[in-house]
Protein backbone atom coordinates (compact mmCIF):
# COMPACT_ATOMS: atom_id res chain seq x y z
CA UNK A 1 0.00 0.00 0.00
CA UNK A 2 1.03 3.59 -0.43
CA UNK A 3 1.31 4.07 3.30
CA UNK A 4 4.17 1.56 3.31
CA UNK A 5 6.33 3.89 1.20
CA UNK A 6 8.26 6.66 2.93
CA UNK A 7 7.33 10.22 2.12
CA UNK A 8 10.73 10.77 0.50
CA UNK A 9 9.97 8.17 -2.22
CA UNK A 10 6.75 9.96 -3.18
CA UNK A 11 8.62 13.27 -3.25
CA UNK A 12 11.25 11.81 -5.59
CA UNK A 13 8.52 10.47 -7.87
CA UNK A 14 6.98 13.95 -7.91
CA UNK A 15 10.31 15.50 -8.97
CA UNK A 16 10.67 12.89 -11.74
CA UNK A 17 7.25 13.87 -13.05
CA UNK A 18 8.25 17.54 -12.94
CA UNK A 19 11.26 16.62 -15.09
CA UNK A 20 8.84 14.95 -17.51
CA UNK A 21 6.72 18.11 -17.66
CA UNK A 22 9.78 20.24 -18.35
CA UNK A 23 10.91 17.96 -21.18
CA UNK A 24 7.42 17.98 -22.72
CA UNK A 25 7.23 21.74 -22.40
CA UNK A 26 10.60 22.20 -24.10
CA UNK A 27 9.48 19.94 -26.94
CA UNK A 28 6.30 22.01 -27.39
CA UNK A 29 8.15 25.35 -27.29
CA UNK A 30 10.73 24.06 -29.80
CA UNK A 31 8.00 22.81 -32.10
CA UNK A 32 6.11 26.13 -32.03
CA UNK A 33 9.20 28.33 -32.45
CA UNK A 34 10.71 26.47 -35.40
CA UNK A 35 7.66 25.80 -37.56
CA UNK A 36 9.40 26.56 -40.87
CA UNK A 37 12.40 24.32 -40.20
CA UNK A 38 11.33 22.04 -37.35
CA UNK A 39 14.05 20.66 -35.14
CA UNK A 40 11.82 17.80 -33.99
CA UNK A 41 9.05 15.96 -35.83
CA UNK A 42 10.55 16.64 -39.24
CA UNK A 43 9.04 13.51 -40.81
CA UNK A 44 5.52 14.06 -39.46
CA UNK A 45 5.03 17.28 -37.48
CA UNK A 46 1.34 16.63 -36.85
CA UNK A 47 1.96 13.26 -35.20
CA UNK A 48 4.82 14.71 -33.16
CA UNK A 49 2.52 17.45 -31.82
CA UNK A 50 -0.16 14.88 -30.94
CA UNK A 51 2.37 12.64 -29.17
CA UNK A 52 3.81 15.62 -27.29
CA UNK A 53 0.39 16.85 -26.12
CA UNK A 54 -0.53 13.36 -24.93
CA UNK A 55 2.79 13.22 -23.07
CA UNK A 56 2.07 16.54 -21.33
CA UNK A 57 -1.51 15.55 -20.51
CA UNK A 58 -0.45 12.28 -18.90
CA UNK A 59 2.26 14.08 -16.93
CA UNK A 60 -0.35 16.56 -15.64
CA UNK A 61 -2.65 13.64 -14.73
CA UNK A 62 0.13 11.95 -12.78
CA UNK A 63 0.52 15.08 -10.61
CA UNK A 64 -3.00 14.52 -9.28
CA UNK A 65 -2.48 10.79 -8.74
CA UNK A 66 0.75 11.43 -6.81
CA UNK A 67 -1.04 13.96 -4.58
CA UNK A 68 -3.81 11.45 -3.87
CA UNK A 69 -1.29 8.64 -3.28
CA UNK A 70 -3.47 6.45 -5.49
CA UNK A 71 -2.98 4.05 -7.13
CA UNK A 72 -0.17 2.36 -5.20
CA UNK A 73 3.42 3.52 -5.56
CA UNK A 74 4.77 0.62 -7.65
CA UNK A 75 1.97 0.95 -10.18
CA UNK A 76 2.59 4.67 -10.64
CA UNK A 77 6.32 4.14 -11.22
CA UNK A 78 5.66 1.42 -13.80
CA UNK A 79 2.99 3.54 -15.51
CA UNK A 80 5.27 6.57 -15.84
CA UNK A 81 8.18 4.54 -17.24
CA UNK A 82 5.94 2.77 -19.79
CA UNK A 83 4.52 6.16 -20.84
CA UNK A 84 8.09 7.44 -21.29
CA UNK A 85 9.11 4.43 -23.34
CA UNK A 86 6.06 4.52 -25.65
CA UNK A 87 5.72 8.25 -26.25
CA UNK A 88 9.43 9.13 -26.40
CA UNK A 89 10.01 6.30 -28.88
CA UNK A 90 6.98 7.48 -30.94
CA UNK A 91 8.29 11.05 -30.95
CA UNK A 92 11.74 9.70 -31.86
CA UNK A 93 10.29 7.72 -34.79
CA UNK A 94 8.87 10.89 -36.45
CA UNK A 95 11.97 12.98 -35.65
CA UNK A 96 14.65 11.08 -37.55
CA UNK A 97 14.89 7.86 -35.54
CA UNK A 98 17.86 7.03 -33.36
CA UNK A 99 19.86 9.87 -34.95
CA UNK A 100 17.55 12.42 -33.26
CA UNK A 101 19.03 11.58 -29.87
CA UNK A 102 15.63 11.47 -28.17
CA UNK A 103 16.26 7.87 -27.13
CA UNK A 104 18.90 9.08 -24.70
CA UNK A 105 16.11 10.57 -22.59
CA UNK A 106 15.07 7.02 -21.69
CA UNK A 107 18.37 6.56 -19.85
CA UNK A 108 17.27 9.18 -17.31
CA UNK A 109 13.88 7.48 -16.93
CA UNK A 110 15.41 4.03 -16.46
CA UNK A 111 17.98 5.29 -13.94
CA UNK A 112 15.29 7.11 -11.99
CA UNK A 113 13.03 4.05 -12.02
CA UNK A 114 15.82 1.82 -10.74
CA UNK A 115 16.67 4.14 -7.88
CA UNK A 116 13.09 4.96 -6.90
CA UNK A 117 11.76 1.40 -7.03
CA UNK A 118 14.99 -0.04 -5.52
CA UNK A 119 15.90 -1.92 -8.71
CA UNK A 120 12.65 -3.86 -9.10
CA UNK A 121 11.54 -4.39 -12.77
CA UNK A 122 14.23 -2.04 -14.07
CA UNK A 123 15.86 -4.74 -16.22
CA UNK A 124 12.46 -5.61 -17.70
CA UNK A 125 11.91 -1.93 -18.43
CA UNK A 126 15.32 -1.74 -20.13
CA UNK A 127 14.37 -4.73 -22.30
CA UNK A 128 11.07 -3.05 -23.25
CA UNK A 129 12.89 0.19 -24.10
CA UNK A 130 15.42 -1.68 -26.25
CA UNK A 131 12.69 -3.59 -28.06
CA UNK A 132 10.72 -0.36 -28.63
CA UNK A 133 13.77 1.43 -30.08
CA UNK A 134 14.57 -1.48 -32.41
CA UNK A 135 10.91 -1.74 -33.50
CA UNK A 136 10.70 2.00 -34.12
CA UNK A 137 13.89 1.92 -36.18
CA UNK A 138 12.52 -1.02 -38.20
CA UNK A 139 9.37 0.94 -39.01
CA UNK A 140 11.55 3.93 -39.84
CA UNK A 141 13.55 1.87 -42.31
CA UNK A 142 10.34 0.62 -43.94
CA UNK A 143 8.30 3.86 -43.92
CA UNK A 144 10.82 6.70 -43.94
CA UNK A 145 13.79 5.03 -45.60
CA UNK A 146 16.13 5.33 -42.65
CA UNK A 147 19.56 3.74 -42.94
CA UNK A 148 19.91 0.09 -42.08
CA UNK A 149 23.34 0.89 -40.69
CA UNK A 150 21.67 2.75 -37.84
CA UNK A 151 20.80 -0.60 -36.30
CA UNK A 152 24.24 -0.54 -34.73
CA UNK A 153 23.44 2.78 -33.08
CA UNK A 154 20.08 1.40 -31.91
CA UNK A 155 21.89 -1.63 -30.49
CA UNK A 156 24.37 0.59 -28.67
CA UNK A 157 21.46 2.53 -27.27
CA UNK A 158 19.98 -0.75 -26.01
CA UNK A 159 23.33 -1.62 -24.42
CA UNK A 160 23.26 1.78 -22.72
CA UNK A 161 19.75 0.99 -21.43
CA UNK A 162 20.82 -2.32 -19.91
CA UNK A 163 24.02 -0.84 -18.48
CA UNK A 164 22.11 2.00 -16.86
CA UNK A 165 19.49 -0.40 -15.54
CA UNK A 166 22.10 -2.74 -14.06
CA UNK A 167 24.02 0.11 -12.40
CA UNK A 168 20.77 1.52 -11.02
CA UNK A 169 19.85 -1.95 -9.75
CA UNK A 170 23.19 -2.33 -7.91
CA UNK A 171 23.05 1.20 -6.50
CA UNK A 172 19.46 0.70 -5.36
CA UNK A 173 20.37 -2.54 -3.53
CA UNK A 174 23.30 -0.87 -1.82
CA UNK A 175 21.18 2.15 -0.97
CA UNK A 176 18.50 -0.11 0.49
CA UNK A 177 21.10 -1.98 2.54
CA UNK A 178 22.51 1.33 3.78
CA UNK A 179 19.05 2.53 4.71
CA UNK A 180 18.36 -0.65 6.64
CA UNK A 181 21.70 -0.36 8.41
CA UNK A 182 21.03 3.29 9.20
CA UNK A 183 17.54 2.43 10.49
CA UNK A 184 18.99 -0.34 12.67
CA UNK A 185 21.69 1.98 14.01
CA UNK A 186 19.10 4.71 14.62
CA UNK A 187 16.93 2.27 16.54
CA UNK A 188 19.94 1.09 18.55
CA UNK A 189 20.85 4.70 19.31
CA UNK A 190 17.28 5.45 20.31
CA UNK A 191 17.18 2.40 22.58
CA UNK A 192 20.53 3.38 24.05
CA UNK A 193 19.29 6.92 24.63
CA UNK A 194 16.18 5.59 26.36
CA UNK A 195 18.27 3.25 28.50
CA UNK A 196 20.60 6.11 29.42
CA UNK A 197 17.60 8.27 30.27
CA UNK A 198 16.12 5.56 32.48
CA UNK A 199 19.46 4.98 34.19
CA UNK A 200 19.96 8.71 34.79
CA UNK A 201 16.41 9.11 36.08
CA UNK A 202 16.88 6.18 38.46
CA UNK A 203 20.22 7.38 39.83
CA UNK A 204 20.43 8.14 43.51
CA UNK A 205 22.54 11.20 42.69
CA UNK A 206 21.23 14.38 41.11
CA UNK A 207 22.29 14.92 37.48
CA UNK A 208 21.93 18.35 35.83
CA UNK A 209 22.98 19.22 32.25
CA UNK A 210 24.26 22.80 31.88
CA UNK A 211 25.00 24.77 28.72
CA UNK A 212 27.88 27.17 28.19
CA UNK A 213 25.99 30.01 29.88
CA UNK A 214 25.27 27.95 32.99
CA UNK A 215 21.57 27.45 32.17
CA UNK A 216 19.81 24.24 33.16
CA UNK A 217 18.91 22.13 30.13
CA UNK A 218 17.90 18.88 31.79
CA UNK A 219 17.67 17.45 35.30
CA UNK A 220 16.77 14.02 36.62
CA UNK A 221 14.13 13.38 39.28
CA UNK A 222 16.57 13.40 42.19
CA UNK A 223 17.98 16.79 41.16
CA UNK A 224 14.45 18.16 40.73
CA UNK A 225 13.60 17.06 44.27
CA UNK A 226 16.83 18.26 45.89
CA UNK A 227 16.81 21.72 44.23
CA UNK A 228 13.00 22.15 44.47
CA UNK A 229 12.77 22.55 40.70
CA UNK A 230 9.25 21.08 40.63
CA UNK A 231 7.88 24.47 41.72
CA UNK A 232 9.54 26.22 38.76
CA UNK A 233 8.25 26.36 35.15
CA UNK A 234 9.31 23.32 33.11
CA UNK A 235 11.14 22.04 36.22
CA UNK A 236 13.79 24.75 35.88
CA UNK A 237 14.68 24.00 32.25
CA UNK A 238 16.28 27.07 30.67
CA UNK A 239 16.77 28.82 34.00
CA UNK A 240 20.17 30.10 35.08
CA UNK A 241 21.79 27.91 37.73
CA UNK A 242 22.82 31.01 39.70
CA UNK A 243 19.16 31.92 40.24
CA UNK A 244 18.42 28.50 41.68
CA UNK A 245 21.52 27.95 43.83
CA UNK A 246 24.13 30.75 43.70
CA UNK A 247 26.69 28.56 45.48
CA UNK A 248 26.59 26.02 42.63
CA UNK A 249 27.15 28.78 40.06
CA UNK A 250 30.20 29.94 42.01
CA UNK A 251 31.44 26.34 42.09
CA UNK A 252 30.93 26.10 38.31
CA UNK A 253 33.03 29.22 37.69
CA UNK A 254 35.73 27.91 40.01
CA UNK A 255 35.73 24.54 38.22
CA UNK A 256 36.11 26.23 34.85
CA UNK A 257 39.23 27.94 36.13
CA UNK A 258 40.59 24.83 37.84
CA UNK A 259 39.16 21.45 36.74
CA UNK A 260 40.81 19.75 39.72
CA UNK A 261 38.88 21.79 42.28
CA UNK A 262 37.20 19.97 45.13
CA UNK A 263 34.11 21.43 46.77
CA UNK A 264 32.73 21.14 50.27
CA UNK A 265 29.29 19.57 50.72
CA UNK A 266 26.36 21.96 50.37
CA UNK A 267 22.98 21.98 52.09
CA UNK A 268 20.40 22.34 49.31
CA UNK A 269 16.65 22.83 49.03
CA UNK A 270 13.85 22.72 51.53
CA UNK A 271 14.75 19.12 52.32
CA UNK A 272 18.15 20.37 53.56
CA UNK A 273 19.92 17.57 51.65
CA UNK A 274 23.68 17.28 52.04
CA UNK A 275 25.17 17.05 48.52
CA UNK A 276 28.71 16.91 47.16
CA UNK A 277 28.91 18.77 43.79
CA UNK A 278 31.06 17.42 40.97
CA UNK A 279 31.38 18.70 37.38
CA UNK A 280 32.05 16.78 34.16
CA UNK A 281 32.98 18.62 30.97
CA UNK A 282 30.79 18.28 27.86
CA UNK A 283 32.97 18.36 24.75
CA UNK A 284 36.60 19.31 24.53
CA UNK A 285 36.22 22.65 26.29
CA UNK A 286 34.69 23.33 29.67
CA UNK A 287 33.08 26.55 28.43
CA UNK A 288 30.85 24.53 26.09
CA UNK A 289 28.83 23.06 28.94
CA UNK A 290 29.01 20.66 31.84
CA UNK A 291 27.18 17.91 33.67
CA UNK A 292 26.67 18.67 37.34
CA UNK A 293 26.50 15.59 39.57
CA UNK A 294 25.13 16.11 43.07
CA UNK A 295 26.20 13.15 45.18
CA UNK A 296 23.61 12.74 47.91
CA UNK A 297 25.60 12.38 51.10
CA UNK A 298 22.35 12.13 53.03
CA UNK A 299 21.67 8.76 51.43
CA UNK A 300 25.18 7.58 52.28
CA UNK A 301 24.83 8.73 55.86
CA UNK A 302 21.37 7.23 56.06
CA UNK A 303 22.63 3.87 54.84
CA UNK A 304 25.41 3.98 57.41
CA UNK A 305 22.89 4.87 60.09
CA UNK A 306 20.59 2.08 58.99
CA UNK A 307 23.39 -0.45 59.19
CA UNK A 308 24.38 0.88 62.58
CA UNK A 309 20.82 0.89 63.88
CA UNK A 310 20.08 -2.53 62.41
CA UNK A 311 23.03 -3.93 64.32
CA UNK A 312 21.87 -2.03 67.38
CA UNK A 313 18.34 -3.34 66.90
CA UNK A 314 19.52 -6.94 66.69
CA UNK A 315 21.67 -6.43 69.75
CA UNK A 316 18.80 -4.82 71.64
CA UNK A 317 16.42 -7.58 70.61
CA UNK A 318 18.81 -10.13 72.07
CA UNK A 319 19.34 -8.36 75.36
CA UNK A 320 15.88 -6.75 75.71
CA UNK A 321 14.76 -9.52 78.02
CA UNK A 322 17.85 -9.16 80.19
CA UNK A 323 17.52 -5.36 80.23
CA UNK A 324 13.81 -5.15 80.93
CA UNK A 325 13.82 -7.69 83.72
CA UNK A 326 16.31 -5.69 85.84
CA UNK A 327 14.43 -2.51 84.91
CA UNK A 328 11.19 -4.03 86.14
CA UNK A 329 12.89 -5.10 89.38
CA UNK A 330 14.40 -1.62 89.89
CA UNK A 331 11.06 0.08 89.12
CA UNK A 332 9.19 -2.25 91.48
CA UNK A 333 11.74 -1.73 94.25
CA UNK A 334 11.55 2.04 93.76
CA UNK A 335 7.77 1.92 94.14
CA UNK A 336 8.04 -0.06 97.38
CA UNK A 337 10.63 2.36 98.74
CA UNK A 338 8.41 5.26 97.68
CA UNK A 339 5.57 3.87 99.79
CA UNK A 340 7.90 3.62 102.81
CA UNK A 341 9.44 7.07 102.36
CA UNK A 342 6.45 9.16 103.28
CA UNK A 343 7.58 12.52 104.58
CA UNK A 344 11.21 12.24 103.39
CA UNK A 345 11.37 14.73 100.50
CA UNK A 346 14.97 13.95 99.56
CA UNK A 347 14.33 10.22 99.33
CA UNK A 348 11.10 10.84 97.40
CA UNK A 349 12.95 13.00 94.86
CA UNK A 350 15.68 10.40 94.40
CA UNK A 351 13.12 7.63 93.92
CA UNK A 352 11.30 9.75 91.33
CA UNK A 353 14.60 10.15 89.43
CA UNK A 354 15.04 6.36 89.48
CA UNK A 355 11.49 5.86 88.20
CA UNK A 356 11.81 8.45 85.42
CA UNK A 357 15.09 7.04 84.16
CA UNK A 358 13.87 3.45 84.20
CA UNK A 359 10.88 4.55 82.14
CA UNK A 360 13.19 6.40 79.74
CA UNK A 361 15.42 3.33 79.29
CA UNK A 362 12.37 1.15 78.74
CA UNK A 363 11.04 3.62 76.14
CA UNK A 364 14.43 3.71 74.43
CA UNK A 365 14.53 -0.10 74.21
CA UNK A 366 11.01 -0.12 72.79
CA UNK A 367 11.88 2.48 70.13
CA UNK A 368 14.97 0.60 69.02
CA UNK A 369 12.97 -2.64 68.85
CA UNK A 370 10.50 -0.84 66.59
CA UNK A 371 13.23 -0.44 63.98
CA UNK A 372 13.15 -4.18 63.36
CA UNK A 373 9.41 -4.04 62.64
CA UNK A 374 9.45 -1.35 59.93
CA UNK A 375 9.35 -3.88 57.06
CA UNK A 376 6.48 -5.87 58.57
CA UNK A 377 3.85 -3.61 57.08
CA UNK A 378 0.43 -4.62 55.84
CA UNK A 379 -0.71 -1.77 53.56
CA UNK A 380 -4.38 -1.14 53.00
CA UNK A 381 -6.49 1.52 51.31
CA UNK A 382 -7.25 4.21 53.91
CA UNK A 383 -9.82 6.94 53.27
CA UNK A 384 -8.28 9.94 55.04
CA UNK A 385 -11.59 11.81 55.14
CA UNK A 386 -12.87 9.09 57.49
CA UNK A 387 -9.58 8.20 59.19
CA UNK A 388 -8.34 11.66 60.25
CA UNK A 389 -11.35 12.70 62.42
CA UNK A 390 -11.29 9.33 64.22
CA UNK A 391 -7.55 9.67 64.79
CA UNK A 392 -7.94 13.18 66.22
CA UNK A 393 -10.66 11.99 68.58
CA UNK A 394 -8.50 9.11 69.86
CA UNK A 395 -5.46 11.40 70.20
CA UNK A 396 -7.40 13.98 72.20
CA UNK A 397 -8.75 11.32 74.57
CA UNK A 398 -5.37 9.64 75.10
CA UNK A 399 -3.32 12.83 75.47
CA UNK A 400 -6.01 14.78 77.39
CA UNK A 401 -6.13 17.47 74.71
CA UNK A 402 -9.19 19.57 73.91
CA UNK A 403 -10.58 18.85 70.42
CA UNK A 404 -10.64 22.60 69.68
CA UNK A 405 -6.85 22.52 69.53
CA UNK A 406 -7.06 20.87 66.09
CA UNK A 407 -8.10 22.55 62.86
CA UNK A 408 -8.85 19.99 60.14
CA UNK A 409 -8.94 20.50 56.38
CA UNK A 410 -9.23 17.13 54.63
CA UNK A 411 -9.80 16.90 50.89
CA UNK A 412 -12.51 14.44 49.81
CA UNK A 413 -11.56 11.26 47.96
CA UNK A 414 -8.09 11.23 49.53
CA UNK A 415 -7.22 7.53 49.66
CA UNK A 416 -3.70 6.35 50.52
CA UNK A 417 -2.08 2.93 50.59
CA UNK A 418 -0.56 2.68 54.06
CA UNK A 419 -0.21 0.33 57.00
CA UNK A 420 -2.84 1.63 59.44
CA UNK A 421 -0.72 1.09 62.55
CA UNK A 422 2.29 2.75 60.91
CA UNK A 423 0.25 5.78 59.81
CA UNK A 424 -1.23 6.02 63.29
CA UNK A 425 2.23 5.93 64.88
CA UNK A 426 3.64 8.57 62.51
CA UNK A 427 0.75 11.02 62.94
CA UNK A 428 0.67 10.41 66.68
CA UNK A 429 4.36 11.27 66.99
CA UNK A 430 4.02 14.41 64.80
CA UNK A 431 0.92 15.63 66.63
CA UNK A 432 2.46 14.98 70.04
CA UNK A 433 5.56 16.97 69.08
CA UNK A 434 3.38 19.73 67.63
CA UNK A 435 1.25 19.87 70.77
CA UNK A 436 4.35 20.01 72.96
CA UNK A 437 5.79 23.00 71.06
CA UNK A 438 2.53 24.83 70.27
CA UNK A 439 0.88 27.70 72.13
CA UNK A 440 -1.96 25.43 73.35
CA UNK A 441 -4.64 27.66 71.83
CA UNK A 442 -7.68 26.70 69.72
CA UNK A 443 -6.42 25.89 66.23
CA UNK A 444 -2.78 25.55 67.33
CA UNK A 445 -2.49 22.20 65.52
CA UNK A 446 -3.46 21.95 61.86
CA UNK A 447 -4.03 18.71 59.96
CA UNK A 448 -4.35 19.46 56.23
CA UNK A 449 -4.81 16.78 53.56
CA UNK A 450 -4.45 17.79 49.88
CA UNK A 451 -4.78 15.83 46.64
CA UNK A 452 -3.86 16.62 43.05
CA UNK A 453 -0.14 16.54 42.38
CA UNK A 454 0.81 13.94 39.71
CA UNK A 455 2.28 10.75 41.16
CA UNK A 456 0.99 11.48 44.69
CA UNK A 457 -2.08 9.93 46.27
CA UNK A 458 -2.21 12.65 48.93
CA UNK A 459 -0.15 15.06 51.01
CA UNK A 460 -0.64 15.22 54.78
CA UNK A 461 0.52 18.45 56.47
CA UNK A 462 0.97 18.73 60.24
CA UNK A 463 1.56 22.30 61.47
CA UNK A 464 1.79 24.00 64.83
CA UNK A 465 1.94 27.63 65.89
CA UNK A 466 5.10 27.31 67.96
CA UNK A 467 8.53 28.77 67.32
CA UNK A 468 9.48 26.06 64.81
CA UNK A 469 12.80 24.28 64.48
CA UNK A 470 16.01 26.27 64.73
CA UNK A 471 17.86 26.62 61.42
CA UNK A 472 20.94 24.89 62.84
CA UNK A 473 18.89 21.84 63.81
CA UNK A 474 16.94 21.33 60.55
CA UNK A 475 19.64 19.23 58.90
CA UNK A 476 19.87 16.99 62.01
CA UNK A 477 16.15 16.74 62.63
CA UNK A 478 15.75 13.17 61.34
CA UNK A 479 19.02 11.83 62.69
CA UNK A 480 18.64 9.04 65.25
CA UNK A 481 19.19 9.96 68.91
CA UNK A 482 19.09 13.70 68.10
CA UNK A 483 16.79 15.52 70.52
CA UNK A 484 16.48 18.89 72.17
CA UNK A 485 14.35 17.50 75.00
CA UNK A 486 15.86 16.22 78.22
CA UNK A 487 13.41 13.32 78.38
CA UNK A 488 13.39 12.45 74.65
CA UNK A 489 15.05 9.44 73.07
CA UNK A 490 15.71 11.15 69.72
CA UNK A 491 14.22 8.26 67.73
CA UNK A 492 10.66 9.48 67.19
CA UNK A 493 11.15 11.43 63.94
CA UNK A 494 13.69 8.95 62.63
CA UNK A 495 11.31 6.03 63.13
CA UNK A 496 8.47 8.07 61.61
CA UNK A 497 10.48 8.68 58.44
CA UNK A 498 11.50 5.02 58.29
CA UNK A 499 7.86 3.94 58.60
CA UNK A 500 6.86 6.35 55.83
CA UNK A 501 9.53 5.00 53.49
CA UNK A 502 8.42 1.45 54.29
CA UNK A 503 4.99 2.46 52.92
CA UNK A 504 6.29 4.17 49.74
CA UNK A 505 5.90 7.60 51.31
CA UNK A 506 8.26 10.34 52.47
CA UNK A 507 8.38 12.61 55.49
CA UNK A 508 9.93 16.09 55.20
CA UNK A 509 10.22 19.19 57.32
CA UNK A 510 9.40 22.45 55.52
CA UNK A 511 11.29 25.37 57.07
CA UNK A 512 10.56 29.02 56.50
CA UNK A 513 7.01 29.24 57.82
CA UNK A 514 5.71 30.18 61.26
CA UNK A 515 5.86 27.22 63.58
CA UNK A 516 6.76 23.65 62.72
CA UNK A 517 5.56 22.21 59.42
CA UNK A 518 5.89 18.52 58.55
CA UNK A 519 4.66 17.02 55.27
CA UNK A 520 3.96 13.37 54.38
CA UNK A 521 3.98 12.63 50.64
CA UNK A 522 1.99 9.46 50.00
CA UNK A 523 2.89 8.20 46.54
CA UNK A 524 0.39 6.41 44.35
CA UNK A 525 0.66 2.65 44.84
CA UNK A 526 -1.51 -0.43 44.57
CA UNK A 527 -2.40 -2.05 47.88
Amino acid sequence: MSSAQPEGAWRTLHYLNLYRLIIGGLFLVSFLMFTSEPVLGQQNPGLFLIYNLIYLALAALVIASISLRWPRFEWQVSFQIIVDIILIVLMMSVSGGVRSGLGLLLIVSLASSGLISRGRLVLLQAALATFAVLAAHTFGVLDYGESIGDYAQAGLLGVAFFTTAWIAHILARRSHASEQLAATRAQDLENLAQINQLVIEDMLDGVIVLDGEGCIRQANRHAVRVLDLADRPHEGSGELLGRVVPELMDALEQWRKNPHSRFAPLTLGRAQAQCQPRFIAVGDRRVMGAVLVLQDLSAVLQQAQQLKLAALGRLTANIAHEVRNPLSAISHAAQILHEDSAGDKTQTRLLQIIHDNTQRIDSLVGDVLALNRRDRNQPEAIDLATYVPIFVEEFCLAESVAPEIFRLDVAPRAVVCFDRSHLNQVLWNLCRNGWRHSRHLPGSLQLVVTVGRPGLAAQIHVRDDGVGVAADNVSKLFEPFFTTENQGTGLGLYISRELCEANSASLDYLPGGPGGHFRINCREAAC
